[in-house]
């Protein structure tokens, strides 16, 4: 293996060779995390982040209160690729994507705004500031402390193309002091890149990091948000240990309207680093990001940021503060909201509609996730598979599975409204 290869990757590739080669047959169960832990050196939390994976990937399926069993997906699709030359398989549905619903997003308003912006000739001649146009940073200084309670003004604002490009900026700022960075969500192989490209290690626990990058409002796949009193007990666990907390707040403007939770930041403007992004609420292909520096952070960039150029073009800027400060931000989330609740709900009634007393909706904290628990016989592993081998693939997010039953869960946000009642009809046949 690789020196750089993450050790819950070598015990994936490890127990993921015995499975594809049959040496474990379907239905064998793998030891117990702490027997694994025991076995293989290694601390319990890695052979989790395993077995999680291999779960995600289709080698495993999760039975509650039991372990984790082989389970036959993972080879059938390495032979399906062999089949299909390699060619990745496209969903009809897919209810495992965190896109957006497109047809949420008025492109000829925002197509007004950007000719709008174009109109500005005295601000296209020069290349802007490093730090992004300043209307722009105190529109989102205001946007953020009012929704999101965060503590900030515009000078704490760095604007850039995605996240990539501003986490490649911090680690600029922090690099040579904090070279350990925990994730908890390591699906988030971007961001990881960015920090395994400078050398830093990606540790497989928040006790023996620097650095923790947290997405409380996606704290799981399925749409869990952290709950408040864990939010105070991570930032005080972080400022008591000396440890930089950097709160990616994706998915923020879709979390519980009734019990909103505040930011990290907003708790803790000090220690924590606030990474927000437009992509979700406008389009993605409009990559502009933003992060939040504490005040020392703030300082070194002043310092430093001017080697670093802007990577959104002005007018774009432009745009989306206009846009912003015309109130046109705030309807377009809360059209969405509209939209992807009606969304959760055709879906549970339909999966309701199709298997009655079968299935308990279970409630989510965000209108783009929609979770249900059914009683059948069907394992996730033939659901999944099924699906996937259906003429129009759909794909969904499986949860768990126990005696008789199991979790799945859906993302409503990138599938289209029509497509989603006969996709439950398709769900419910197989598993009536």
């Amino acid at each position: 293996m690789k020196k750089d290869k993450f050790l819950y990757d070598k015990i994936y590739e490890y127990y993921k060779e015995l499975i594809r080669s049959g040496k474990l047959e379907e239905g064998t169960k793998l030891p117990s995390i702490r027997q694994c832990a025991e076995l293989q050196a290694v601390s319990k939390t890695t052979v989790e982040q395993a077995y999680i994976n291999l779960c995600d990937d289709g080698y495993l399926i999760p039975k509650s209160q039991s372990g984790y069993y082989v389970s036959y997906t993972g080879r059938l699709r390495e032979e399906r690729k062999s089949v299909k030359n390699n060619k990745s398989l496209k969903y009809s549905s897919d209810y495992a994507s965190t896109g957006v619903d497109t047809s949420v997003f008025d492109l000829s308003l925002w197509t007004k705004y950007v000719k709008n912006a174009l109109r500005q000739d005295y601000r296209l001649k020069d290349y802007g500031l490093p730090q992004g146009e300043r209307d722009l940073r105190e529109q989102i200084a205001k946007y953020v402390t009012k929704t999101r309670n965060c503590v900030c003004d515009e000078s704490n604002i760095v604007i850039g193309a995605g996240v990539q490009s501003l986490l490649n900026i911090l680690c600029a700022l922090i690099d040579g002091e904090s070279k350990n960075v925990y994730f908890n969500d390591m699906s988030y192989k971007q961001g990881i890149a960015v920090f395994k490209d400078r050398d830093y290690k990606i540790c497989n626990d928040i006790e023996s990091a620097d650095i923790l990058y947290i997405s409380p409002s996606r704290a799981t796949k399925w749409g869990d948000i952290m709950p408040i009193d864990e939010r105070h007990s991570l930032v005080k666990f972080a400022h008591e240990h000396s440890k930089m907390i950097i709160e990616d707040d994706y998915d923020s403007e879709f979390r519980d309207l009734n019990r909103p939770t505040p930011s990290l930041q907003g708790l803790d403007s000090e220690n924590v680093v606030y990474v927000g992004t437009f992509s979700k609420l406008l389009l993605p292909s409009l990559r502009i990001s933003y992060m939040i520096l504490p005040t020392e952070l703030t300082r070194r960039y002043n310092e430093i940021g001017a080697l670093y150029n802007q990577t959104v073009s002005i007018p774009d800027q432009i745009a989306l503060k206009n846009y912003i400060s015309d109130g046109r931000l705030s309807s377009q989330i809360k059209k969405a909201r509209k939209l992807y609740t009606q969304k959760s709900k055709i879906l549970t009634d339909a999966l309701l509609n199709e298997l009655g007393k079968k299935a308990v909706i279970e409630k989510t904290a965000t209108p783009l996730y929609a979770r249900c628990k059914i009683t059948t016989s069907i394992s996730l592993n033939e659901l999944t598979q099924s699906l996937k081998n259906c003429e129009e693939p759909v794909r969904i997010i499986p949860v768990s599975e126990g005696k008789g039953e199991i979790v799945i869960a859906f993302s409503v946000s990138a599938v289209k409204t029509e497509n989603i009642e006969p996709d439950m009809r398709k769900i419910a046949k197989i598993l009536l």
